[in-house]
């Protein structure tokens, strides 16, 4: 799936968020949330936004809990969608995070206060960027194409992720394609050559063919 960190290797956006989360944070409560826990950007009736001081979020649809995005740290998550009556996702710890919840209109305030406007355009530009990697890397391409650009994402995933998560589910978990369909392309490709798995799970990837 697509990642901050994977769009933005060589931008300064990543040090605008960092300075946004820096100058909040002493104003800010700083909790400590466990693996699993779920995080949801309205509470009584508000708008929140969550600023991400350490670990991993994982975002889901709230319908149908498809996997949107992986989270890191730094991050501010909850404008990108502020404007929606509802917001459509919710955040899932991977495992412990640093964290802390603020109202956007808090925020806002904050941000006029410390004339911090430009980098929350660096921090939404940055939104957009991952956007955009999404559409080219997701939208309108065949199935076996997106498999492997799963199966990439994956690979490039923390070892804890690809130690502890099957090609099979990181690849469902993330799309609408069918687990039969799934499994014949892993098998495919692992009896080609082209992968490496054992016990499910993504040891290597030799080479992808681009059409199979």
């Amino acid at each position: 799936m697509y990642e901050l960190s994977k769009v933005t290797e060589r931008t300064t956006a990543l040090a605008a968020v960092e300075e946004i989360l820096t100058s909040i944070k002493p104003l800010v409560q700083i909790k400590q949330g466990r693996i699993g826990q779920r995080f949801y950007l309205e509470q009584n009736d508000q708008r929140v936004c969550i600023l991400l001081y350490s670990g991993t979020f994982i975002a889901k649809r709230i319908p149908d809990s498809l996997v949107l995005s992986t989270i890191k740290t730094p991050s501010i998550v909850g404008l990108h969608d502020v404007f929606l009556a509802k917001s459509y996702m919710h955040l899932l710890a991977r495992g412990n995070v640093e964290y802390s919840i603020l109202p956007v209109d808090d925020f806002f305030c904050h941000v006029e206060s410390k004339n911090l406007w430009k980098n929350v355009c660096h921090m939404l530009m940055l939104s957009a960027t991952r956007f955009c990697e999404y559409q080219r890397k997701m939208v309108g391409i065949s199935n076996y194409e997106l498999i492997c650009n799963f199966l990439t994402s994956l690979s490039m995933e923390s070892f804890d992720v690809r130690a502890t998560t099957t090609a099979l589910e990181y690849i469902q978990e993330r799309s609408l394609l069918s687990r039969s369909g799934i499994m014949k392309t892993l098998s495919s490709l692992k009896m080609g050559g082209y992968i490496e798995i054992k016990n499910g799970l993504l040891i290597k990837i030799n080479a992808l063919p681009k059409k199979f």
